[in-house]
């Protein structure tokens, strides 16, 4: 039931960074429209006017549109079985990035796509999306032409497109990720937006750090739905990196969170310590009412920051 929750607030959300509240306007006035026509009895008593046929046309295309671009990720991409990528990638010399996150929480971080002088969607009102494992994907790519791969249940048949996603059954999955933390050249831990780390998590987060391998980390801080829900994904930040020194306790918990500023976006375990990128301030931007308009976490928000963690990570492994 929680899953299907969560599936639900993960379309709204893609709905909503997709149409905007311009998008939504429409929606609403064509649903207005539609219903009009319906209560009135269709097209009868208009004597089926070419002005009415066109305003029912824009209303039906409006509608579908946006629920076109509610599925812009569709989950249309196959999951492949991890017999068929593990074996030959480890034998490989191949450099690969490995994105870790709590099993079921694939493509719940909706990003909107920046467009043509970075205004998020060129100025239209609709928005393309981009998950954040596609951002974790293209990030990678441009760095050494990196592959990135994740898992997925064994049920999972399909998932959103992006990276190689690999199935495994509850009795293998642990040997998959073990076998794949020791190789990877990079580790991105994904935060989940709305929950704490479920146990699978906490022992992939303990594999990280018996191999070795916490240089490797990045740590992504999801953008939350307001200043709250950022402040809690970066608490759950700050508990992660205490659990990656191997002190899992309130003192260092506190520490980070003293450590790391409010706007703190990508986190990068070093030999030395840590660094961390957060955003950036930016010309405040009014609305033709005059309001400052919201700031907006794009996928070029996280991107670019992204491919400088993973570039400096490549660059200390060489």
């Amino acid at each position: 039931m929680r899953d299907r929750v969560n599936g639900v607030k993960a379309l709204l959300l893609r709905l909503y960074r997709y149409t905007g509240v311009r998008g939504l306007i429409l929606l609403g006035v064509a649903l207005l429209l539609g219903t009009i026509l319906v209560a009135s009895g269709g097209f009868e008593p208009f004597g089926r006017s070419s002005g009415t046929l066109g305003t029912f046309s824009m209303a039906i295309g409006a509608l579908v549109v946006i629920a076109v671009g509610a599925a812009q990720y569709r989950r249309s991409s196959a999951t492949v079985g991890h017999e068929e990528v593990v074996v030959p990638l480890l034998r490989s010399e191949a450099k690969f990035c490995l994105i870790l996150r709590p099993f079921g929480q694939d493509a719940h971080v909706v990003l909107p796509k920046v467009g043509a002088k970075r205004r998020v969607g060129g100025g239209t009102p609709f928005t393309p999306n981009v998950t954040l494992e596609q951002v974790v994907t293209t990030a990678a790519r441009a760095v050494g032409d990196m592959k990135t791969y994740g898992i997925v249940d064994q049920r999972t048949v399909f998932a959103p497109p992006g990276p190689v996603l690999m199935r495994a059954a509850d009795d293998e999955w642990q040997s998959v990720a073990r076998n794949l933390i020791r190789r990877a050249a990079v580790i991105v831990l994904v935060l989940p937006p709305d929950r704490e780390f479920g146990d699978g998590f906490l022992w992939e987060i303990e594999q990280i750090r018996r191999y070795d391998r916490t240089s490797r980390v990045v740590v992504v801080v999801p953008p939350g739905s307001g200043a709250e829900a950022h402040e809690e994904a970066l608490r759950r930040a700050c508990v992660l990196m205490a659990m990656l020194d191997g002190e899992p306790d309130r003192f260092r918990v506190h520490e980070y969170e003293l450590l790391f500023p409010p706007t703190t976006m990508v986190i990068r375990c070093t030999a030395d310590g840590v660094r961390w990128w957060e955003t950036q301030d930016e010309p405040v931007e009014r609305t033709m009412l005059g309001r400052k308009r919201k700031r907006v976490f794009a996928d070029a928000t996280y991107r670019e920051v992204l491919e400088v963690a993973m570039r400096e990570i490549d660059h200390e492994a060489n």
